[in-house]
């Protein structure tokens, strides 16, 4: 092994993926790009629509001489003004109300009409219902003085919901459900077309031949290439985390609420650290197993088709880790790809199991070793290069 031929051949290719459009908008500019224009769009559109929905969100459905007159009173103190129509329920689902009213004759079940898929109508639905609790309370302290009866005989205890989780938790519980899948995912696309040129690309190009007659040993040639494709790989992963950390830390997430929680995002060293660790094994067991997999190809086409089906196998365990009540346990840990997003989560929460970081970080680094195992098998065998 010679150091300076494998640090050679890197930086050919190296050089070569920064010539290439597809390669630097796959593993540059759509990580740079895509949180920062998503989220920008997102709360715009988010924005424009809560204000349409508030602006819509005006009006009440009722049959004509159908609710008591003290109704009225009730409806107008929400904000909504009542039309008259002959079908309540049509006329909310045919937009002519956001929201509708329906009381029985006996008048103990009062009906609020609302269309789930409209935001409007909801908002309507919840001024409405908060209007009639309201009057729902008064009318029974009005009842309860009347007997001469103290109104806390219904109400002898309050419960009260506390959540003992702090913000930062909070906030890196939201950012972890999304972070792994999102990195993970763009890590692979990302060294995808690196991988590709590094491969059939040479091999469509016919350049391999000349590398291979050069004085160089095969093993310093495919490490030089496997480490030029770790680095792309390695590299989107830390552009798409920067990327997403800054735009959580500048907008955050579109919705009420969301900008406490999200401004909370933990950037700590030791934070960020734990996580350029455990993504180090993920991107050289991905360049390295995409690069294996891309050395079978006879053309970049044909190397396309047999890694994009990777793409989408690697879609479900890191967007199975992301999920709310996942939990990272020692076996689970052995997951590949699953065991990566679950621990960058539990990372960003400021809760890491030492046990399951350790064996996590252990099985990934022997998955890698496989991988890279098998890229340099693949390229010593003629079969697998000089395909035809």
């Amino acid at each position: 092994m010679k150091l300076n031929v494998i640090f050679t051949v890197f930086q050919k290719e190296i050089v070569d993926l920064l010539r290439d459009r597809r390669t630097l908008l796959s593993m540059v500019a759509l990580p740079v790009v895509v949180f920062p224009l998503v989220f920008g769009v997102m709360g715009r559109f988010m924005g424009d629509a809560e204000k349409k929905a508030e602006a819509e969100a005006t009006s009440v459905a009722i049959l004509k001489g159908s609710i008591p007159a003290q109704f009225d009173r009730v409806i107008v103190r929400s904000g909504l003004k009542i039309v008259e129509v002959p079908d309540v329920a049509a006329a909310v689902e045919k937009k002519d109300a956001a929201t509708g009213l329906a009381i029985s004759p006996d008048g103990t079940l009062i009906t609020v009409y609302a269309e789930g898929t409209r935001q409007s109508s909801g908002m309507a639905a919840d001024k409405l219902r908060s209007a009639l609790g309201e009057y729902r309370d008064a009318l029974v302290l009005e009842k309860l003085q009347s007997a001469n009866l103290d109104a806390s005989i219904l109400k002898p205890f309050t419960v009260k919901r506390e959540n003992v989780a702090s913000e930062r938790k909070m906030g890196g519980f939201i950012l972890g459900s999304m972070l792994g899948y999102i990195v993970i995912l763009l890590m692979f696309s990302g060294g995808m077309y690196p991988a590709i040129d590094m491969a059939a690309g040479e091999k469509e190009r016919k350049t391999l031949e000349a590398l291979l007659a050069s004085p160089a040993r095969r093993t310093d040639l495919v490490l030089g290439k496997i480490l030029a494709c770790v680095t792309a790989t390695y590299v989107t992963a830390l552009l798409t985390t920067a990327s997403l950390f800054f735009s959580l830390k500048q907008g955050g997430l579109p919705g009420k609420g969301m900008e406490k929680l999200t401004g909370n995002v933990p950037t700590d060293p030791q934070t960020i650290g734990l996580m350029l660790i455990t993504l180090l094994p993920v991107a050289i067991m991905a360049g390295a197993l995409m690069l294996s997999i891309a050395l079978m190809a006879r053309s970049f086409k044909e190397a396309q088709s047999y890694l994009t089906p990777l793409i989408m196998l690697v879609i479900f365990p890191s967007l199975l880790g992301g999920l709310p009540g996942m939990e990272l346990t020692p076996v689970l840990s052995l997951i590949p790809i699953f065991n990566s997003s679950q621990l960058l989560k539990s990372i960003l929460q400021g809760d890491v199991p030492a046990l399951s970081f350790a064996i996590t970080n252990l099985s990934n680094v022997g998955y890698a070793t496989l991988c890279f195992l098998l890229a340099v098998r693949s390229f010593n065998d003629e079969k697998v290069l000089f395909r035809t």
